[in-house]
Parts: structure tokens; C-alpha cells; sequence
């Protein structure tokens, strides 16, 4: 290992020197600006970022694979690279995914084909749902006030994710899943380590930890961003470790990844995070091999069901549910969104939601029921964004791209039921990501963060993997060749 190491300095110095030169350059030029921490870490997210573009041209999967694993550290360096460019969204990842799109069109044009002119059903469906809800939420844009600000968000929010989806369903075979979920699940590790870092330098007490709960981001722009990505990735990780064999190397690595996720999820004291936990496990243990597991944990299960549940509500505090700002914040979102789609039933364009909702919201309260508001506490700020997706989605993109996005999930879903014994990680990491998305909330971009985002559509590539044919690979290996 060593020595391989070794051998790709040698044969690859040239990059690394001129990765280093450019990243040292920025960062000193923009250092009495930004300071020492945010030159420091745009100085190695940008060191990346050559390096992951110069693999491109080298080795597609591995700069993809790269990629994903390098997702925290690129999203920790928006405040610097996060601007508009006529409808371009402009971060580390945008730029990225922009190379590889173009870089890879003629593949990717390949594999729209084949997916259209699949024999298989749901392929051919899905691919023209993805079409349908792109044209869309490009629609949208044009009922906005600032078309490209609109068109931007649907770049950065829709179409990376989508092409960094169709990179991987291009290049990656279906026993590469493995390799995806590494790439993830060490991603957040990261994440978690940061995390665990931020806010126990500040205590170690439970009492500490809720007190500087502000502090504790894990790398984005706040808490519940992270834990809805954590949810997302943790099927994965438990796939691998109830039904994997692995080498006591894997082990070393899976066991102590699991540890650190439970920790994390703990510590997030977000409701969605910790009912989506309880959810991974039940799902993980959902087959015939941990049958006789699941029924014992169910006995004891059903009478602690109520108190937990109660417990998770109400967040682990004295503070009922109709008391929390948080959670009546969200319930009037909820009718504030539905008066908003009244309005607009194609949408307000992406990147709108929050000023369309200081317009609806008084509306939006006066439209809950009389015994909600009369026993509630009103909450005494407005929303950025709707705390769930499938809102959030129709507000901003249209009621119909919300439909086509539910058709789009199920379809994927469907698909995993085909193939259970393949797809059961990715089947339980799409169920717990709409889970997440409708009780806590996900966003296609969240100033600048799409790590969740692309996660999601990832895994809707990989269950495409599930039916790709090797003659299809074979097909693509020759056109490349051509090129």
C-alpha cells in the first residue's frame, strides 16, 4: 500500500504541485478578508477540487466516488464560493458536476437512451418522470420575480443532482453499490467527527450539549440538515453490517461508523432524526434472516411505544407539542403552504419560498382549526422553508412536479421490491428520506447545501444498477473507446 502510494505521488506530482500553488494563492489572497480558519479550509476544499477534476479525465468513477466522499469538506467552503452567474448556481459541487456533465455528455446522452428505450417498465417511466419533473420545475422559474435567481436554484437544486444520478448509473456496475455506500458512509464520519468536535470542546454534560446545541452543525448550515443526510446513510451502513460478509478490516470500520451515527442522531435532538432511527432498525430487521430478532424487540416495544413516542413530541422536555414554537411553526407551514399552492399552482419559482410565505402566513393561521390556534402558542418568527420537501416543493416548483416527484419515489420503491435482496439498503434509505422530508424537512438546496439532495438521487441510481445488463456496459465501453 505504501508503496502504491508511493507510485501515484511520483506519477501525479506535477498536479499536486500546481494543486497546492493555486490552492496556497486563493487562500493567501483572500486571508485579511476571510481569516486564517476559512483560508485554511479553503485552501484543502479547493486542493480537492483540482484533484477530483483532474481525475475526470483519468478515471470517472473514482473522481465520482472522490466526489461524494469529499461532499462535507466542499459544502464547508460556500460562504466564500456560493453566487450567482446568469442561471448558474455557483459552489464547489455545481462547478464539479458542471466538468463531469460536459466532460461526459456523450455517455450520458447513451444511457438517457437506453433508459427511454428500455424493454423494462419502470426504467422507461422513470426516465421520462425525471424528464417531466426537470421541465417543470424549469417552468417554475418563469412565474418568479427574478427568472434567474429561479433558473439558478433549479440548477444547483435539480439538475446536478440529476446528472451526478446518471454519471453513476453510466459508470458504475451493479456490484460497485459497495463502493458507493464507503463513500458516503466515511463522508459522514467526517461529518460526525467535526461535529462531535464543535460542540464537546464546549462540555461533555448532557445540560452542556442542549445549551450549545446551536454550535452543533456537523459541517452544515445547521443540525437538522445533517441528521436528515445522517438518516439517509444509516440503512446503508446497517445493510452492510447485518447482510455483508466482511473482513474483520470492514469490521473494524463498520462497527465503530454505527457507534458514531447513534451518537450523532442522539445528540441532534431532533424529532425527525430520532424517530427516522427507530425506523432504520425496524426496517433493517424486516427479513426472514432476523425474524425471531424483531419479534422479541417488538413485545417490549409496544408498551414503551406511547412514552417514547411522547418523549421524541415533545423533545425530550417538559414543553407540549402545541406549546413548542418549533412545532406550531410548522404545523401553520403546513396551511400557509396549501393557500400558497392555491395561488400559484405552478409555483413561485425556486429560492422564493420565504418571502411568498411572510405574504401567506397570517392567512396560513387563520386557516388552522379553531382548537389548534385557541390552545397553542403562536409562533413569533416566519419560515424559510417549509420543513417538507414535498411542500416545499410544491410551492416553490408547482403542484405538479410534487406529484411527479411522489410517482418518481414510488416508482424507484417499486423497483427496489423487485430486487429486495439488492435494493434492501437503498429501498430502506429512500423510505426513511421521504420519512425525514415530510415530518422534519429536506431541501433541494439549503443555502448552498445539496449534500442531501444528491444522496438521494444517487440511490435512485444505484437501484437502476439493480437492472442494468452487462451488454449495455460492454455498448458504452466501445463508444468510449471511440472517442
Amino acid at each position: 500500500m505504501h508503496e502504491y502510494i508511493c507510485e501515484y505521488l511520483k506519477e501525479h506530482n506535477k498536479i499536486i504541485l500546481i494543486s497546492i500553488i493555486a490552492s496556497a494563492v486563493f487562500g493567501l489572497i483572500l486571508y485579511s478578508k476571510i481569516g486564517m480558519r476559512t483560508s485554511a479550509m479553503l485552501f484543502v476544499a479547493l486542493f480537492c477540487l483540482i484533484i477530483n477534476v483532474y481525475l475526470i479525465y483519468e478515471d470517472r468513477r473514482k473522481s465520482i466516488l472522490m466526489f461524494l466522499i469529499l461532499l462535507p469538506i466542499y459544502t464547508t467552503v460556500r460562504r466564500i464560493c456560493y453566487f450567482d452567474l446568469l442561471f448558474f448556481k455557483v459552489t464547489f459541487e455545481t462547478i464539479y458536476v458542471t466538468i463531469l456533465s460536459v466532460s461526459s455528455f456523450k455517455d450520458i446522452v447513451y444511457t438517457v437512451k437506453s433508459l427511454f428505450k428500455s424493454r423494462e417498465e419502470l426504467s422507461f417511466k422513470f426516465i421520462c418522470m425525471i424528464g417531466a419533473f426537470f421541465i417543470f420545475c424549469v417552468n417554475s422559474a418563469f412565474y418568479s420575480v427574478n427568472v434567474f435567481n429561479s433558473l439558478s436554484e433549479v440548477y444547483i437544486g435539480v439538475f446536478a443532482p440529476i446528472m451526478i444520478m446518471l454519471c453513476t448509473i453510466t459508470y458504475f456496475e451493479k456490484e460497485d453499490k459497495y463502493l458507493i455506500f464507503y463513500s458516503f458512509i466515511v463522508a459522514i464520519d467526517f461529518s460526525c467527527l467535526y461535529g462531535f468536535f464543535q460542540i464537546f470542546s464546549r462540555g461533555f454534560s448532557l445540560s452542556s450539549i442542549k445549551t450549545n446545541k446551536i454550535y452543533l452543525t456537523f459541517g452544515y448550515n445547521n443540525v437538522n440538515i445533517f441528521a436528515g443526510i445522517l438518516v439517509s446513510v444509516l440503512p446503508l451502513l446497517i445493510e452492510m453490517i447485518l447482510y455483508k460478509k466482511n473482513s474483520k478490516l470492514e469490521k473494524i470500520f463498520l462497527y465503530p461508523s454505527f457507534i458514531l451515527y447513534s451518537i450523532a442522531a442522539l445528540i441532534t435532538f431532533s424529532r425527525g432524526a430520532w424517530l427516522c432511527y427507530i425506523g432504520v432498525i425496524f426496517l433493517s430487521l424486516l427479513s426472514k434472516r432476523y425474524r425471531k430478532i424483531l419479534i422479541v424487540l417488538l413485545v417490549p416495544a409496544i408498551f414503551v411505544a406511547k412514552p417514547v413516542f411522547h418523549y421524541i413530541i415533545d423533545r425530550g422536555t417538559s414543553t407540549s407539542f402545541l406549546h413548542n414554537e418549533s412545532a406550531v411553526a410548522r404545523l401553520q407551514s403546513i396551511f400557509t403552504d396549501l393557500n400558497i399552492m392555491k395561488n400559484y399552482p405552478f409555483g413561485i419559482g425556486g429560492g422564493n419560498f420565504a418571502e411568498a410565505y411572510n405574504k401567506f402566513c397570517f392567512q396560513g393561521y387563520l386557516s388552522m382549526p379553531e382548537n389548534i390556534r385557541f390552545n397553542a402558542t403562536a409562533a413569533h418568527y416566519t419560515l424559510e422553508n417549509a420543513h417538507n420537501l414535498l411542500l416545499q416543493i410544491g410551492v416553490e416548483f408547482g403542484i405538479v412536479s410534487a406529484i411527479i416527484f411522489v410517482v418518481i419515489v414510488l416508482n424507484r420503491l417499486k423497483v427496489c421490491l423487485k430486487n429486495i435482496e439488492y435494493c434492501r439498503g437503498v429501498f430502506n434509505s429512500v423510505i426513511i428520506y421521504s420519512m425525514f422530508s415530510l415530518i422534519t424537512g429536506n431541501e433541494f438546496d439549503h443555502k448552498g447545501v445539496i449534500t442531501g439532495t444528491i444522496i438521494a438521487f444517487v440511490m435512485f441510481g444505484v437501484i437502476s444498477l439493480s437492472l442494468k445488463k452487462k451488454d449495455s456496459v460492454n455498448k458504452l465501453d466501445s463508444t468510449m473507446g471511440e472517442d
